[in-house]
């Protein structure tokens, strides 16, 4: 039987390479791509990227002896906190009465420095303090108090290492 031009060939199967290893190395490098991004996904939502200030919640009776003062009482919303840097520095913020704050100040510094309402940082204080480490005192105090009320002053109280 002889084959007429219009009629084709059947091809011969024959053994051997195929084209599927060129398509698997063609998927592998998209596939190992998006492994690669999920699993980095995976790693930054379970770790901490919270940002450490370095400042921690303290003892108010701490805060205030490192400046070399006792706590004042009656006061409220009491919040101390230290910061630790080169030195310490403690701070405090406290709502105290109007009336009393200048009393507080001078049996705790009874040597001075008192309260003045002059050069006080800040639009809102009326009255500041700064005072140098004393003998037998680690730190110095910088106050500033500021109207929170008709009756009740905020009290910003640092005590620090200079």
């Amino acid at each position: 039987m002889t084959q007429t031009e219009t009629e084709t060939m059947p091809e011969q199967d024959v053994p051997g390479r195929t084209r599927w290893g060129v398509f698997l190395a063609i998927l592998a490098v998209p596939t190992l791509v998006v492994a690669a991004l999920l699993a980095l996904l995976i790693a930054w939502l379970f770790t901490d990227d919270s940002v450490d200030t370095g400042v921690r919640k303290a003892s108010c009776a701490e805060a205030f002896a490192y400046g070399g003062a006792k706590p004042p009482t009656g006061v409220r919303d009491l919040t101390c906190a230290l910061e630790a840097g080169q030195g310490f520095r403690y701070e405090a913020r406290f709502l105290m009465r109007s009336a009393e704050v200048s009393a507080w100040v001078a049996a705790n510094y009874p040597d001075g420095p008192a309260l003045r309402n002059v050069q006080c940082d800040g639009t809102d204080v009326y009255a500041c303090m700064s005072r140098g480490p004393a003998a037998g005192q680690s730190g110095s105090v910088q106050m500033a108090i500021a109207h929170y009320s008709d009756k009740w002053s905020e009290v910003r109280y640092k005590a620090f290492t200079p």
